[in-house]
């Protein structure tokens, strides 16, 4: 008999630390790491405090568990949208239509993505452990592989192809971050679109010299 209620019990485990996670992840994104305590989860999540700790041994664990679970799930959802088309200019497309509509439903994620992040570099290694960082990895350097193979078709100009990952990775996370400052945002699909034209075309409407390469003459012999 015991046998036969074993399933459901660890299906109901599962439920509980499901039901744990979410309401974690928005009190954590709510109150922050120091300000958020294990019983204000158990309070929201109603359980006794002591089963919160029967699953989650500290503060730490439980949030580290909340981070690696929604991290998953991003570079699970991103990677295999990109594997849907056969194209690499689609795999693109693929690539940041999944990743900004994914931080659009998971907003209470996308605040403790980026809290800690140093704005103008937008990368995860700020924030995640050796553990996920990999996991993130992985997704780049999928992304970096079909940009190597877009560059042998003359798809992309002959540019490092992970500085190229890492730019599209971070520009995606630019939009991303104005989602949590504007009530009036209107449409994450313009916002696709933007990332999509600047990624692949740019923003110049001409092909100009930079700067730098106009400046770029051998030093003059002065007697």
């Amino acid at each position: 008999m015991l046998k036969l209620l074993t399933p459901r019990r660890k299906r109901e485990r599962q439920q509980h630390i499901r039901h744990i996670l979410d309401v974690a992840e928005s009190i954590f994104a709510e109150q922050g790491f120091f300000r958020t305590t294990m019983r204000k989860i158990a309070l929201k999540a109603e359980f006794a405090l002591g089963t919160i700790y029967s699953y989650f041994g500290s503060k730490r664990q439980l949030y580290e568990r909340v981070i690696e679970t929604k991290v998953d799930e991003l570079v699970d959802f991103v990677t295999g949208e990109m594997a849907g088309s056969p194209s690499v200019q689609g795999q693109v497309e693929n690539f940041i239509r999944a990743k900004m509509l994914f931080f659009r439903k998971n907003l209470a994620f996308l605040r403790l993505y980026l809290v800690e992040v140093d704005v103008p570099r937008l990368n995860a290694e700020h924030i995640l452990p050796q553990k996920l960082r990999d996991k993130y990895d992985s997704m780049l350097r999928t992304l970096t592989d079909m940009i190597r193979q877009g560059t042998r078709q003359g798809i992309f100009k002959p540019m490092d192809a992970e500085i190229l990952a890492r730019t599209l990775d971070s520009l995606t996370n630019v939009f991303a971050f104005s989602y949590l400052g504007s009530k009036t945002h209107l449409s994450t699909e313009a916002d696709m679109r933007i990332v999509t034209e600047l990624f692949l075309h740019g923003a110049a409407t001409r092909q100009e010299p930079t700067q730098n390469s106009n400046d770029r003459k051998e030093p003059c012999n002065e007697s």
